[in-house]
């Protein structure tokens, strides 16, 4: 049984229904998404480019009004969506961006981003990685004692400073997700306090080694306002002390992990703007000179409600089981799967799911399961839905974070299309569907 078995839809004003649309129809910003299925084909992805500012801008007044008189930058982490319109699209709001391998350096420089501005992340870079961060001058994470002495290397070979930040490891609960908890010490992620330590003296000895960052980042999904501020405390505290050593700092960084609701979250998530007062709480609690400027690496926060999967109804089948004729599993069966989304399989992800029509008849629980040849392959199991027809049009929410991003070509599945819809109507296709022949390119 799905957790809750939910049916709760987070109410989205750029994902709604138009009463003057056929069926009551359900619109992207006035565009109906029946439209936009018939025109480019299902699964597809749509994005609002209203929805992705609107949370740039909540995320921004939530960190003037915790933190004042600070300057702050807000880097994108793009693994929650590379695509290059919402990229060039946060480029223009004055976002920064967090890349954790060297194709997203590249994409992120492609999409103009500043330098200066882009934080490189991640506890195992390549070599080539980190010479190409190193020549483009940004911000690298330091998350192991090899990995430092790595980048000196490089760094003394090419002649070139490398600018530096120290993630640490502050062992602080987010109570979210194991799989998405980066905060302890049991994780991969990070360096001990104890280990940082050690290493700031190594990067003291080293003139091409700039240490101006001291990072943070305790999981994905935080809605404990305590862990938060205690956290950046921390981060904040041994920011201070390396200022004090003498060190260049200029940056604390406190990681992302905003949170994005998906509908069936027994309590709701603080709102941005507590959030941006817990870092404020711990940045005075650490006493940190407000010329530090704060960091913070939102991403699924940004995009995920920017954007939603359209997906058609192939089948409907009811799989007969011992307790006789009509008491079996109602399986709805559509064209998308886990290569469209492959969230709800790897970590049971809840993602809202409703019929673009005004839906019709009686709901009954039903496992909406796609048609790659792996039992894991669902978005939702025991679902209350209204019956569906071959063709009905349905849409999963939120997905517009480690949707497209996370995508596969599992089972020669080309992948889908993607389209941005703008102000005004106007429609980008962000990426084109792909097509069989070029899959063993």
């Amino acid at each position: 049984m799905e957790h809750g078995s939910r049916t709760d839809v987070v109410p989205s004003e750029h994902f709604a229904r138009d009463p003057s649309v056929p069926e009551g129809g359900l619109c992207c910003d006035g565009v109906p998404l029946e439209d936009l299925a018939k025109t480019y084909g299902t699964p597809l992805h749509v994005f609002s480019e209203g929805a992705l500012e609107a949370s740039y801008r909540a995320i921004e007044a939530a960190l003037k009004e915790g933190a004042p008189y600070r300057p702050h930058h807000i880097c994108y982490a793009m693994k929650a969506n590379g695509a290059p319109a919402i990229l060039r699209r946060l480029v223009t709001l004055g976002a920064g961006c967090d890349v954790v391998s060297g194709g997203e350096l590249y994409w992120a420089l492609g999409a103009g981003f500043a330098p200066e501005h882009i934080v490189m992340s991640g506890v195992g870079k390549r070599d080539d990685e980190l010479t190409q961060a190193i020549e483009a001058g940004v911000t690298i994470h330091v998350e192991s004692e090899p990995e430092l002495e790595v980048i000196g290397d490089i760094a003394t070979s090419l002649k070139r400073d490398a600018l530096l930040g120290l993630r640490i490891n502050p062992n602080v609960d987010a109570k979210t997700h194991p799989y998405i908890a980066t905060g302890l010490f049991d994780t991969k992620f990070g360096l001990s306090m104890k280990r940082a330590e050690v290493l700031l003296e190594r990067i003291a000895r080293q003139p091409a080694l700039k240490l101006t960052t001291m990072s943070s980042h305790i999981g994905s999904q935080i809605g404990d306002l305590p862990a938060l501020e205690e956290a950046t405390a921390i981060t904040a505290r041994l920011a201070v002390a390396c200022r004090k050593l003498g060190a260049p700092v200029s940056r604390i960084d406190v990681g992302g992990g905003w949170p994005e609701a998906y509908g069936d979250e027994d309590e709701a998530f603080p709102p941005f703007s507590a959030l941006g007062s817990a870092i404020g709480r711990g940045l005075r609690a650490a006493d940190a000179p407000t010329d530090m400027t704060l960091v913070i690496e939102p991403g699924r926060a940004l995009v995920g409600d920017a954007g939603v999967l359209l997906t058609r109804v192939l089948f409907e089948k009811l799989q007969e089981s011992h307790l006789g004729p009509g008491k079996g599993k109602r399986f709805v069966v559509v064209d998308a799967a886990m290569t469209e989304l492959i969230r709800p399989a790897l970590y049971q992800a809840y993602h809202a799911i409703e019929c673009v029509a005004q839906p019709r008849g009686e709901t009954s629980f039903a496992h909406v399961v796609g048609p790659v040849c792996e039992t894991g392959d669902f978005f939702a199991e025991d679902r209350p839905l209204p019956p569906t027809a071959r063709g009905d049009l349905l849409v999963l929410r939120t997905t517009g974070a480690y949707g497209s991003s996370m995508a596969s070509e599992y089972n020669a599945r080309p992948r889908a299309a993607e389209v941005m819809v703008y102000a005004g109507g106007a429609i980008e296709v962000m990426r084109a569907r792909g097509r069989v022949e070029d899959l063993h390119r």
